[in-house]
């Protein structure tokens, strides 16, 4: 490096070759046989590109005594150097940028004034096309800072997040502070009517009723409030929400099921994570309308094997529409119905006496069971499986369904329907004895019963979410 006297005193360096000296391989430098002219003069260096100067920034003055040398006028540079990085997003949101690609057009700056956020007094660049960014000419004062982005909106950050310290060490560049984004995705769907009650939606038609109401279950309480996302369905039952993070990933998704309709189908769907950006599509609903007047009748039941399923398997664990009618009704003597039904044999079975008890009596046994069912720490609402004087005009039937109702809360609980039917088939220790003995109320008499229950209109079909 150059180090020079100020002979003219105008600060540069040209005052001849005599005036000037080069640094030796390890930095020393000197001048001799300097006269009294030298006396007063200063002495600076000729600063290299890329530097700054951090020792002997104001030079020094000879001070120029006869026969004592001066020495000690040292000078100490900082090299210069640069950050660089790679601005990715993030394609399935793992944090990873193997196989992503380059984000342009984003933010990157050094918080340099201790001001949180992009200011006026921090350092910055744009990502290039590629993604790629660099600050250069950086000197020791931005060591200890921290680089960070600007994140876009619509973006979370899954990479680089809590920033990068800067190191700050003469010429040695810091590289790969890299930063990876994820877009924000959505979910859609398409409700539709369920003609056959299938629970499929190849015969199916978009859903032209009332709009319904889809929600993500962001609390994971099973019931819709002020704490989820929401839409409702629009021209043709399609339906989709937006601005979807990785948080919402694995997220039950609901309706809001319409009054009178039956779901059927895939009752919960759930939030997939569809790539950075994406949209994860096919969330579809499909509900069934019974014909008016329809309760939760035999055939109900029978043809919606998926409902059957969910409800037994909730009120006892391992239940399914499989079990044998015995079993579910706790029948001691298991010689009383032959053929050892199922659930899903004895809401088909055919003809009157037993096999129209069976019948009824699995109908109303599930249709209860409904009622007595918690869903989730917040429970689900209740079926009201009640009855009155609009169940039907016949008192009779008002009559034996007082007497099934042995706590006489206007509810049945599937333990009532259980004890009626143990009672009027005289099964061994029946709970009551209400049925079944001269002058009381036979087989038909109790299906008949059932029957009225299970044909009042469903008040409230949200029950079967899950």
């Amino acid at each position: 490096m150059t180090i020079f006297i100020d002979k003219n005193g105008d600060g540069l360096n040209n005052d001849g070759a005599a005036n000037q000296t080069v640094t030796a391989a390890d930095g020393s430098w000197s001048f001799t046989g300097l006269d009294a002219s030298y006396a007063g003069k200063t002495v600076y260096e000729v600063l290299p590109g890329g530097y700054v100067q951090t020792v002997g920034q104001a030079g020094y003055q000879i001070v120029g005594t006869s026969g004592h040398d001066q020495t000690g006028l040292d000078f100490d540079n900082f090299e210069k150097f640069s950050i660089s990085g790679t601005k990715y997003t993030d394609a399935n949101g793992d944090g990873s940028t193997a196989g992503d690609v380059g984000l342009g057009g984003v933010t990157i700056y050094i918080e340099k004034d201790g001001i949180a956020g992009l200011t006026a007094g921090d350092v910055s660049t744009v990502t290039a096309a590629d993604g790629t960014w660099s600050i250069d000419n950086l000197d020791y004062t931005v060591a200890g800072d921290k680089v960070y982005e600007v994140l876009p909106n619509g973006y979370e950050q899954t990479l680089g997040s809590a920033g990068y310290t800067i190191v700050g060490t003469s010429g040695h560049d810091q590289t790969d502070l890299d930063f990876a984004n994820f877009k924000n995705f959505s979910v859609s769907g398409t409700k539709y009517e369920d003609l056959t009650g299938d629970g499929k939606t190849a015969d199916d038609t978009p859903w032209s009723h009332d709009p319904v109401t889809i929600y993500i279950d962001i609390n994971d309480n099973h019931v819709f409030d002020a704490g989820d996302l929401s839409t409702t369905t629009g021209a043709g039952g399609a339906w989709s929400i937006g601005g979807l993070t990785l948080a919402d990933v694995g997220k039950s998704i609901y309706e809001v099921v319409p009054a009178g309709s039956q779901q059927t189908g895939i009752l919960v769907q759930t939030v997939d994570n569809p790539g950075s950006g994406g949209v994860d599509t096919g969330n579809d609903f499909t509900n069934f309308l019974p014909p008016p007047g329809q309760g939760l009748t035999p055939g109900f039941w029978k043809n919606h094997i998926d409902i059957l399923n969910q409800e037994l398997g909730e009120y006892h664990s391992g239940w399914t529409s499989k079990t044998s009618f015995e079993e579910i009704f706790e029948f001691q003597n298991l010689n009383i119905i032959s053929g050892n039904p199922s659930i899903a044999d004895a809401l088909g079975a055919k003809g009157g006496g037993i096999h129209h008890l069976e019948r009824s009596s699995a109908a109303a046994y599930l249709s209860a069971a409904v009622t007595a069912v918690p869903d989730g720490p917040g429970g689900k609402p209740e079926l009201n499986f009640s009855f009155s004087a609009a169940t039907s005009a016949d008192p009779t039937i008002i009559s034996i369904l007082n007497l099934i109702d042995t706590n006489d809360d206007h509810t049945l609980q599937p333990g009532e329907v259980t004890a009626a039917v143990r009672d009027v088939l005289n099964d061994t220790n029946a709970p009551t004895s209400n049925f079944g003995l001269t002058g009381q109320p036979g087989i038909n008499d109790v299906a008949n019963a059932f029957d009225a229950m299970n044909n009042q209109t469903h008040p409230d079909a949200s029950v079967f979410l899950v």
